[in-house]
């Protein structure tokens, strides 16, 4: 019986050494996070007027393109996503490192239920050791055709840029844009099996910009 008891007791030791010892190393692991960043994304929709055709597109906050994040390397970003479409949806921020994040990385049904409409979800992730130009945009449906926005992560306090001190920065987001009711377009493509139709429009910053025609005397009109 003593055996038994001395027995179960070193089983018992060797388990809590393990477990320590990994939930140390995890720890490790774990990003050193800087300030943190918050934003309230609500998915709104928007009506717009492009190519002399009005009609209601999903954005975030109201804004095409969507609002800018903005952070510096090692920073955590806590972004509560508020629903107030019709329509599921979630956010995906392309290019970030999810490190024991995976839950923020925004796929839907894959690490994460779509957001219902009048439902919310709070993203929280750390930008450990990057830095650049990166962005964000819905990953529910064909959303991410007006749903997306930039990602700029700045170097850490007194690192310089890897290239030369540029004179001014823009951010310039090109895209697609579709007349048609995006979520109907999606399911149609898919009953068809065929590609999608090519967009009546690319843009930059949401605008397509003076090579559209849009008016009926023939004449460019800038949306």
């Amino acid at each position: 019986m003593v055996k038994l008891v001395t027995t179960f007791k070193y089983a018992l030791l060797s388990l809590l050494y393990l477990y320590s010892h990994n939930w140390l190393h995890v720890m490790a692991q774990s990003p050193k996070a800087g300030s943190t960043r918050f934003y309230d994304f609500k998915v709104q929709l928007l009506e717009v007027n492009k190519l002399c055709n009005t009609r209601n597109i999903v954005t975030i906050n109201q804004k095409y393109p969507g609002p800018v994040v903005y952070a510096q390397e090692d920073d955590r970003v806590i972004v509560k996503l508020t629903n107030e479409s019709p329509y599921n949806a979630t956010i995906h921020w392309h290019g970030v490192r999810q490190i024991l994040s995976c839950w923020s990385d925004g796929p839907s049904y894959i690490t994460q239920c779509p957001v219902q409409p009048g439902q919310s979800f709070t993203y929280n992730f750390t930008l450990a050791g990057q830095k650049g130009t990166l962005f964000w945009h819905a990953h529910f449906s064909w959303l991410r055709a007006t749903v997306y926005g930039a990602l700029i992560v700045y170097p850490k306090k007194g690192v310089p840029y890897p290239f030369k001190q540029p004179y001014e920065e823009h951010i310039v987001i090109l895209g697609e844009y579709w007349q048609q009711d995006l979520v109907q377009l999606e399911k149609t493509v898919m009953a068809s099996g065929t590609a999608a139709p090519i967009a009546d429009a690319y843009t930059i910053n949401g605008h397509p910009g003076p090579k559209y025609n849009c008016s009926a005397n023939g004449k460019c009109v800038q949306d």
